[in-house]
């Protein structure tokens, strides 16, 4: 786990020296031959740097380990850098939009050539970088940072194409569409992951089915009903549940090899192996709360 860690924290300066390099040589390339792409692209790995030395920082704060005041760790560190990194990945997208929409109003004159150029060796670094965030574990912070970079990649194919077509018939027109064919695609790449950032941090349920589970363990012949169900995650790796059941009423040593036995269903089950059961004494008069009341409530 460790040299895991320290692997990622190699590919993460690697990947922000190369995005440092791209955005330099892009920005310069772009002013020089007026090209909005290569603007834009100069722009987005602008983003990816700061992305990037983002998701970093996440990286090394997520390995320090739980303490009195942080009883979970820093684990959340990486899904908080996720919905940061995708949210402005989603204002840089709209930013561009608009940007290439103005573009196709005020067409300039544009050096093919040097756009042609310049957009080669940025699509190299991307791929290279690329190839170098991708041996990672593939958490949701690396996604997102990939993201980024992919995103990088297919503008580079884009304003080469754009180049190639601006140097030969003089396609001006090329340069702002490709700029809003790749937004458009980055936007709508970006969301699924803000979207999964979004649903951890607001400790939503990660699509599992509670009336499922209320049935499987109210199949244990000592458990009459199960109630005050809550579940969420840490991050994208680790799920908690926690709920009450009421029970016949039996000896403490008892009640503790009961909770075990639910606790390994619903690991075998489900694979949830943090949970929390809270058993109750089956008083005549006892409501036993249903699950969609619950739900209702919250």
């Amino acid at each position: 786990m460790k040299h895991e860690h320290n692997m990622n924290n190699r590919r993460y300066l690697i990947s922000t020296i190369m995005n440092i390099i791209i955005t330099v040589a892009e920005l310069m390339g772009g002013l020089i031959s007026g090209s909005l792409a290569l603007v834009s692209d100069a722009i987005h790995n602008l983003t990816d740097v700061v992305s990037l030395v983002i998701a970093w920082m996440a990286q090394l704060i997520s390995g320090r380990g739980m303490n009195a005041k942080n009883t979970f760790g820093y684990r959340r560190a990486q899904i908080i850098a996720a919905f940061v990194n995708s949210t402005f990945m989603i204002m840089v997208s709209l930013f561009l939009i608009f940007e290439s929409i103005k573009g196709f109003f005020n067409p300039h004159p544009i050096q093919g050539n040097l756009m042609l150029i310049i957009s080669v060796i940025g699509l190299i670094a991307n791929v290279i970088t690329g190839m170098v965030l991708a041996q990672g574990e593939g958490n949701l912070n690396q996604r997102a940072a990939l993201l980024h970079v992919i995103g990088d990649a297919l503008s580079s194919v884009g304003v080469i194409f754009a180049a190639v077509m601006i140097t030969w018939v003089n396609w001006l027109w090329l340069d702002p569409l490709i700029t809003l064919v790749v937004a458009i695609y980055i936007m709508h790449e970006t969301w699924s992951v803000l979207k999964e950032a979004t649903n951890i941090l607001m400790e939503s349920n990660p699509n599992v089915d509670l009336n499922d589970v209320r049935k499987l363990i109210l199949e244990c012949p000592y458990v009459k009903g199960a109630h005050h169900f809550h579940i969420w995650q840490i991050d994208e790796d680790q799920t908690l549940l926690t709920f009450h059941v009421t029970m016949e009423n039996q000896p403490l040593i008892q009640v503790e090899q009961s909770i075990h036995e639910i606790q390994q269903v619903i690991l075998e089950n489900y694979q949830i192996d943090h949970v929390t059961v809270q058993p109750e004494v089956d008083h005549l008069n006892d409501q036993i709360v249903d699950i969609n009341e619950c739900q209702s409530e919250n």
